[in-house]
């Protein structure tokens, strides 16, 4: 499969432009070998594009149960000194720690469109059958629905109280092979949204492009929580 586990947490973030180069040496070097040395995290990846913010985080793990562990609260409530002071440069952050709804596709893409789905549009219906609509087109190579966990996406760490966050409650992630796909595939979904719900979605959408792809150490891939 495209997507490994069964959960994720999903982080979009811009930074103030005075930091720019500080995020990238603290999420290259320390945030995310951190994150992947934690029990039943599998992949990190980072995106850069531009639309609803300039960086998506997407780290894939075994199951929601390894998103509230203690060991992962233990890191959220001790972060480093580097993570404190970069966090503080976060602007416009969204943070969701999901369950993966749906799945389909066997490639991972260099390229990502990320969009949140109103409450009214039937998500489930592009993930039907054994020739998905959602992955029928030219370079769409798989696509994933992800449902925030209230409980866990609004858990009260030290590292939380640092920014503020919302949480988008229903995301749809499609990869593709072709920034143009991904841009094209945008542009489709959108117009299956109603007229009422639409301008959300789209002030809310972003296309990014793959800066970064790291998989957990061997080690740290076993979770024993259910």
């Amino acid at each position: 499969m495209s997507l490994l586990g069964n959960a994720a947490v999903l982080i979009w973030n811009d930074v103030i432009e005075t930091e720019r180069d500080a995020f990238y040496r603290w999420h290259d070097k320390e945030h995310i070998p951190e994150r992947l040395a934690l029990p039943g995290f599998l992949r990190g990846r980072r995106y850069r594009g531009n639309g609803v913010t300039e960086w998506l985080t997407l780290y894939e793990a075994d199951n929601v149960g390894v998103l509230t562990s203690p060991a992962y609260l233990e890191r959220l409530n001790n972060p480093t000194p580097l993570t404190q002071s970069t966090v503080q440069a976060f602007r416009n952050t969204a943070r969701s720690i999901c369950t993966v709804q749906k799945t389909t596709g066997t490639s991972t893409g260099g390229h990502v469109l990320t969009m949140p789905l109103p409450a009214g549009f039937d998500a489930d219906a592009l993930f039907e059958g054994t020739a998905p609509a959602i992955t029928s087109h030219t370079s769409v190579l798989a696509a994933h629905l992800f449902i925030a966990d209230e409980a866990a996406s609004h858990l009260d760490t030290r590292e939380a109280r640092g920014r503020a966050y919302v949480v988008p409650p229903r995301v749809l992630l499609v990869e593709t092979s072709t920034l143009d796909a991904a841009r094209r595939q945008l542009d489709r979904l959108l117009t299956q949204i109603g007229a009422a719900d639409r301008e959300h979605a789209a002030a809310g959408a972003g296309v990014f492009t793959l800066e970064i792809s790291r998989l957990a150490t061997p080690n740290s891939r076993t979770q024993d929580t259910p």
